[in-house]
């Protein structure tokens, strides 16, 4: 046992699953398998408490809220493909799908103790080896851009989100702040986050601290987001909510409202990343091209962590 599933209770019963469930001509983990995981799983992260078979199975072990639009549903709220190459019918493994790893981690009674940070993130650590194996099964490949659009940083920023739509699950965002941050303090370590943590609050007050600032990112930021922005600018640090395209209007009013649009500014991911990047390139005397390809390897750097390729870029030819 490794230490990282010593630490995760989790990781031991699905590991073993897949060493039972891998294929031998492919090496893949079946997708259904890997659903059936996700359904466990997600139900578990609804609560705060362990679960009994009832709330998991109907009364002759068929798996509760797998079938039809069920699928596709809790593939988006987690961030995964929905065109996975399967039927449109829900998971039809028979038997008691999954009840032996529901067994093994005792309905989540092994989480029992820790807060919900923590059990949040273990859960979320656990989703994200399904989310790998589930890639390899699919055979996504990294990110390939037009190369024009390694031109300029915005152009960059905004072809890899919309690249990674309905898949990131705040990942992306998460290691291109991360990535622009540390270009623009090259000399301070800007830490890479746990990449299973991806759009939730795991304990943490933000995302990147840096001197007097502190960056907090969130695709669709909830209450814990603002309540930690509002924090910070009550001790007067320089506060910079970075959030989705489609959370920016809202975001921005609720900080108007609570009278905080001075200390606390509120970003796109896109704008966030991209501004400073004409300053920085002027600064080094390079190219934006250059600064942009510093920006891409700064971010393949971070996302590598998470241990999924679909979501590494490639970088463009060096004649570029």
């Amino acid at each position: 046992m490794n230490d990282q599933t010593s630490k995760n209770p989790l990781l031991p019963p699905i590991l073993h699953s897949f060493e039972i469930k891998r294929s031998k001509k492919t090496g893949t983990v079946p997708r259904s398998w890997l659903l059936v995981l996700l359904r466990i799983f997600d139900q578990l992260g609804d609560g705060v408490h362990a679960l009994t078979d009832d709330d998991l199975y109907t009364y002759d072990y068929t798996l509760k809220k797998s079938r039809a639009n069920a699928i596709p549903e809790l593939l988006r709220k987690h961030g995964f493909p929905v065109q996975l190459g399967m039927g449109h019918e829900g998971i039809t493994t028979r038997g008691a799908p999954g009840l032996r790893v529901f067994r093994a981690i005792q309905g989540g009674v092994v989480l029992e103790g820790r807060s919900k940070e923590e059990r949040t993130a273990l859960i979320k650590e656990a989703i994200e080896i399904l989310r790998k194996e589930l890639s390899q099964s699919i055979g996504q490949k990294p990110v390939k851009l037009e190369e024009n659009v390694f031109q300029d940083s915005g152009d960059f920023v905004g072809a890899l989100l919309r690249a990674v739509e309905n898949r990131s699950n705040g990942r992306v965002e998460q290691a291109l702040v991360g990535a622009k941050l540390q270009l623009r303090y090259p000399t301070e370590v800007i830490s890479a986050q746990p990449t299973f943590a991806g759009d939730a609050q795991t304990g943490r007050e933000c995302d990147f601290a840096t001197g007097n600032i502190r960056v907090i990112v969130s695709v669709t930021p909830k209450d814990p987001h603002f309540d930690s922005a509002l924090f910070f600018a009550r001790e007067r640090k320089q506060v910079f909510l970075v959030v989705g395209e489609k959370a920016f209007a809202a975001a921005r009013g609720r900080i108007a409202r609570e009278k905080a649009n001075g200390p606390v500014r509120v970003n796109t991911i896109q704008d966030y990343v991209a501004g400073n990047m004409a300053e920085i390139a002027r600064d080094r005397k390079i190219m934006p091209h250059e600064m942009c390809i510093e920006l891409v390897t700064e971010y393949n750097k971070r996302i590598i962590n998470d241990y999924d390729p679909s979501l590494q870029v490639v970088l463009p030819s060096p004649t570029q």
